[in-house]
């Protein structure tokens, strides 16, 4: 009862709270995102106090059902927009983004409430992850994007884990394995997805496959979440083109998160390849190279082998003395399957 006395319900029927709408209005603060036909339209921004009191006020915070259209406003209409350089949009997106999930902290929204938020801003991170990962540090920043979007996963997994425990009774010698279904319909979040995201998003982690084994038979038997435990597998016992064959069963959403660590991937399969493949004499053709590794040409495979010190003249000579070990990662471009999905692709399947 003490707990529930100090919970703080929002007040704030609006996408932002009036206040803020007349201190950015005066002081010339509105983004060109929250103009709409010359009109004001503004969002929520994320504040940088959030320990101070002054946050926790009713009237400066929106409820859950209003912290629901914000999501569906920014995701489902303000990024339709092309008036801005997609860099400008994420930065847009993601500050606004993160002051919705600063009104759900201070009101302790209840685990149910947090999945339907979550789900789509881990989906948010997850696919401009991807499509910005070519941009200089100074437009985009994948370390701090990786770092909010493991926080909206790892909260997401202990909302489910706290709404089972709240759901099953122990003292019943029946389980209702009702509740283990995927498929049920009254339910507004993928768990499948962001377990196996949860997965793709930590390949050099065990963490996330020891959490797979866990689970309940019945969501482990799920075929996406099995696919992406292969792959993880597959990763750790250094089984690289195995990784890449089976990236093509992946949906979009996954292949995404999949992407970002290719490089990555890559880097360790060169490398191996230069100790099994050892020789002066003999080479792979770089278009082997290109298909066993997913890059996108023929003459990105060898821009990449050439990074790394390898000799390429028709096909690749691996030399394991020739390997550029303090070799920065070689950063690749955007696959062109999966350049042309969208947000709203990503977001509505």
């Amino acid at each position: 009862m003490n707990n529930q006395s100090h919970i703080i319900k929002g007040t704030c029927y609006a996408l932002c709270p009036e206040e803020e709408i007349n201190l950015r209005e005066r002081e010339n603060l509105v983004h060109i995102l929250e103009v709409v036909n010359k009109k004001h339209k503004l969002v929520k921004c994320f504040s940088r106090s959030a320990a101070d009191a002054h946050m926790a006020i009713p009237r400066l915070l929106r409820p859950f059902n209003i912290l629901r259209d914000t999501v569906k406003h920014l995701l489902f209409v303000v990024a339709k927009r092309i008036d801005v350089p997609l860099a400008v949009m994420y930065d847009f997106l993601n500050d606004r983004l993160r002051a919705v999930r600063q009104d759900v902290t201070i009101q302790r929204l209840p685990p149910a409430q947090c999945l339907e938020l979550l789900e789509p801003i881990i989906r948010f991170h997850v696919y401009f992850g991807y499509r910005l990962c070519e941009k200089p540090t100074n437009e985009f920043n994948p370390t701090l994007n990786k770092q909010y979007l493991l926080e909206c996963i790892k909260w997401f997994l202990s909302s489910i884990d706290e709404l089972e425990k709240s759901k099953y009774n122990f003292d019943t010698t029946i389980l209702n394995l009702e509740l283990l279904k995927l498929d049920e319909k009254d339910k507004d979040y993928d768990r499948v997805l962001i377990e196996s995201l949860y997965i793709l998003c930590n390949m050099d982690d065990e963490t996330p496959m020891k959490r797979y084994l866990q689970l309940p038979k019945e969501i482990k038997r799920n075929p996406r979440l099995r696919l992406t435990y292969d792959i993880a597998i597959s990763n750790l016992k250094g089984n690289y083109i195995n990784v890449c064959r089976l990236y093509h069963r992946l949906c979009p959403l996954t292949a995404c998160a999949f992407l970002t660590y290719l490089p990555v991937l890559q880097r360790r399969s060169l490398q191996k390849m230069s100790s099994a493949y050892n020789s002066k004499h003999l080479s792979i053709p770089t278009e082997v190279i290109q298909e066993w590794l997913l890059f996108n040409s023929i003459s990105e495979a060898a821009e990449c082998c050439k990074h790394y010190g390898l000799s390429v003249n028709g096909g690749v000579c691996f030399n394991k003395s020739a390997f550029k070990h303090e070799a920065d990662i070689h950063r690749l471009g955007n696959n062109q399957t999966a350049a042309q999905i969208t947000l709203q692709d990503i977001l509505t399947y």
